[in-house]
């Protein structure tokens, strides 16, 4: 559930005067935070550094939940996509998919990240710098390839979520879901259930924490402008633009490409799904349509028996919109610290989210728990550089939940498409625009 949804109560209904909706929009409050924490950290600096611990707070909140998300999205994720039995052939054509257009996705924002620069000018504080040796040399020093793959494994299950080690975490996950595929269903079936609404009870916590974003925010960013001046703001924009340009090509190019190829109309699948973008943009949550969602893909012609496999699996496997913009903060945060991320320290950083991408959903929030993932497993930049995506990640936020609703309806589509009996094609040739090709085997 997003922040929008939880802070929406019978008082914030239509019949209230638009300014007081408007007003009680978190993502309004966090612009206004912004703005005024800006204007605070450039009157006065020296306070507005010190309003460094309220961003701290805020972002050690989220982090207090981020193991056990890991732990019980990747456990439900596992067994949906594996069913109670063997991995069937639609979800192993969804993962093939998922797993393509994600890796393109982040290839996408690598490169645009590393060819505009978004977070390059901008210094950090100067007292910082003695804190940043660890960061530039990554632990190689004293880290081994097989010491690394050692500390992988967790001897302690529990200590692996005390100490948040997400991919020690990640592992006994896996490990867990894989034994309860093995299990009958009337042992396994309850402990899934239990999975699945410890999850609701996690992430309605996060939505409660999202609340505080305002909060955050403010702290945030005066810190920032206070100790970096305020470039800071200018660097900020540029982060928004080059996500927004990302994403705008990883759409045109890459969804629009793949639609091509499987011979329906994007946009006209966009004009369909135009009333669920209009509830993400209220709400910067793709959870919030994904019922609607899967209502809407069965009008266009998509079967029930794809459609309840793919759309739940892909909004934990297949979010494109954090796929293209996590990379571009990681790098940016390097980018304002002067931390140089070679080409070994972007594949590695391309090989763990590859990992931890798997374990989120999309809820507004979620994607900041990702980047605090992959921030601190990968060691290669500061964990406080997050404060500065902190102040612009609503807007990140709406963008990728966009870009998610989109991407996942052209997966079902697609995967329907690749199905022999999955997609209505008379109907979906009326509302998306779908192509009759030539009959193919298996296809009537």
């Amino acid at each position: 559930m997003s922040d929008t949804a939880i802070a929406a109560t019978p008082e914030s209904t239509t019949s209230h005067p638009r300014w007081r909706r408007l007003a009680t929009n978190t993502s309004f409050q966090v612009l206004v935070a912004a703005i005024l924490a800006a204007v605070f950290g450039i009157v006065a600096p020296d306070a507005a550094a010190s309003m460094q611990p309220i961003a701290k707070a805020f972002i050690a909140l989220i982090q207090m939940l981020i193991a056990p998300i890991v732990f019980l999205v990747m456990v439900t994720g596992i067994v949906a996509t594996g069913g109670m039995k063997a991995v069937g052939r639609i979800a192993a054509r969804a993962l093939l998919y998922f797993e393509i257009v994600t890796t393109v996705g982040m290839l996408l924002g690598l490169l645009a990240v590393n060819l505009f620069r978004p977070g390059a000018g901008v210094a950090p504080p100067a007292h910082a710098s003695g804190d940043l040796s660890s960061y530039v040399n990554g632990g190689a020093d004293h880290n081994s390839f097989g010491e690394f793959l050692s500390e992988m494994v967790p001897d302690n299950a529990v200590n692996a979520f005390a100490t948040g080690s997400i991919i020690q975490v990640l592992i006994f996950a896996v490990l867990f879901a894989i034994a309860l595929i093995k299990l009958p269903d009337r042992i396994s079936q309850p402990i899934v259930d239990g999975c699945a609404k410890l999850s609701d009870v996690f992430f309605r916590m996060i939505g409660m924490i999202m609340l505080l974003a305002p909060i955050g925010t403010f702290g945030a960013v005066a810190a920032t402008v206070g100790k970096y001046g305020p470039e800071t703001l200018t660097a900020l924009m540029k982060l928004v633009a080059v996500s927004a340009i990302a994403l705008v090509v990883f759409v045109v190019v890459i969804l629009g490409g793949v639609s091509l190829l499987a011979g329906f109309s994007l946009w006209r699948l966009i004009k369909v799904l135009r009333k669920e973008f209009a509830v993400v943009l209220g709400t910067s949550s793709s959870e919030a349509v994904l019922p609607q969602l899967m209502q809407r893909l069965e009008q266009v012609g998509c079967r029930r028996s794809v459609i309840g496999l793919v759309v739940p699996t892909g909004f934990s496997f297949n979010l494109d919109g954090v796929a293209v913009v996590v990379p571009i903060c990681v790098v940016f945060i390097g980018q304002v610290y002067g931390i140089p991320l070679g080409f070994g320290d972007q594949l590695g950083l391309f090989l763990i989210f590859l990992v931890l991408s798997k374990g989120t959903a999309g809820v507004s929030g979620s994607a900041f728990i990702t980047l605090a993932n992959t921030v601190a497993a990968t060691s290669l930049v500061p964990v406080a550089g997050l404060a500065l995506v902190l102040s612009v990640d609503r807007f990140l936020s709406l963008m990728r939940a966009l870009t998610n609703v989109l991407g996942n309806a052209v997966a079902t589509v697609v995967i329907a498409r690749w199905e022999p009996d999955g997609l209505d094609r008379e109907l979906a040739a009326r509302t998306i625009g779908l192509s009759r090709p030539k009959t193919t085997v298996g296809e009537k």
